[in-house]
């Protein structure tokens, strides 16, 4: 098998379609984000052919001029299994080094075990362990605002890495990213002396969300600020607060304050039900005088990666009944 890989040029978004129309149940990102990232604006977009065909692909976006970022790995599924992905990898890998870029990273889900293996061989290390919370927006207190001689003490109370938004992507947190949201009205903190800290994102969410781009502190004081961001919420009109936990402190700070993984059947909306590998099938019957004897089979969307149990299933057969 000759592999080639190249730059993607406008003609091949056709075959990127193609490439991806089954991933993710056809929902897949990248033909979406095609028209931008094959401009090579924030970095450029590979393609890998095989017999002149479209098999693979992957981004490598600069997130400063220090930091890139790997995102869009693709193989096309009768293609898997034969190295391409490992060789887009090692290509986006070496043009960045060329470069100049000191540090590469991704993100990915806990369970791509072929990924973390790849990953590995290639000398990357785990930099975080990020879960997804929220929680419903909630009248009361909203928080403080940080003011320019807090910029010290709010950066000693984030972690490591300010997310950007709307995107999985994550970054280096330094002094000017708070000094600036800081400006911008951005930063909320809590505790005296101060002990919590969060930065709010700048970009609307679809959702209707809150969105948390960095946050840091323990305990009590992190929790105080989480009831809060919910208030915040709820004053800006918004359904609810998101961000990502780092460990196990802020996870059980998040937890006593309300939030929960958007999937779980705890959190507020849908449940959703993830990595399901033995499916099941339940029975909704309708009242004894509505049975006709007829039937139907309700799936709901999401695959193996999450499914709207309730409201692509039990709310449906409900309807139906």
């Amino acid at each position: 098998m000759e592999l080639v890989i190249r730059r993607a040029r406008p003609s091949d978004k056709r075959g990127v379609r193609e490439a991806v129309k089954t991933i993710w149940n056809g929902g897949d990102r990248v033909p979406a984000l095609f028209d931008v990232w094959v401009t090579g604006r924030t970095g450029p977009f590979f393609v890998a052919e095989v017999g002149g065909r479209v098999v693979g692909m992957g981004k490598l976006t600069k997130i400063t001029p220090r930091e890139a970022w790997l995102e869009g790995g693709r193989v096309a599924p009768r293609y898997r299994r034969r190295g391409i992905a490992t060789a887009l990898i090692a290509h986006r890998i070496a043009f960045a080094r060329d470069r100049g870029f000191a540090v590469i990273r991704f993100s990915t889900a806990s369970d791509n075990t072929p990924i973390h293996k790849a990953a590995r061989r290639f000398g990357f290390r785990r930099a975080a362990h990020l879960w997804r919370h929220e929680a419903p927006a909630l009248a009361g207190a909203v928080p403080r605002k940080a003011t320019r001689v807090d910029a010290e003490a709010v950066r000693q109370a984030l972690g490591s890495f300010i997310q950007i938004r709307p995107s999985w992507e994550w970054r280096d947190l330094t002094i000017a990213d708070v000094r600036s949201a800081t400006e911008r009205g951005r930063v909320f903190v809590a505790g005296d002396p101060l002990g919590a800290a969060a930065i709010v994102g700048s970009a609307r969410d679809p959702r209707g969300s809150l969105p948390i781009v960095a946050i840091g502190g323990r305990g009590a004081v992190l929790r105080e600020l989480l009831l809060s961001l919910r208030a915040l919420a709820a004053r800006r009109r918004l359904r609810t607060v998101s961000f990502y936990v780092s460990d196990r402190a802020e996870r059980v700070a998040a937890e006593r304050s309300g939030f929960r993984p958007p999937w779980s059947e705890e959190s507020k909306g849908a449940k959703w039900l993830t990595n399901v590998t033995k499916p099941t099938l339940t029975v909704f019957r309708p009242a004894p005088d509505r049975d006709t004897g007829a039937a139907a089979l309700i799936c709901p969307g999401g695959g193996y990666w999450n499914l709207a149990w309730d409201l692509e299933g039990e709310e449906v057969a409900a309807w139906l009944n």
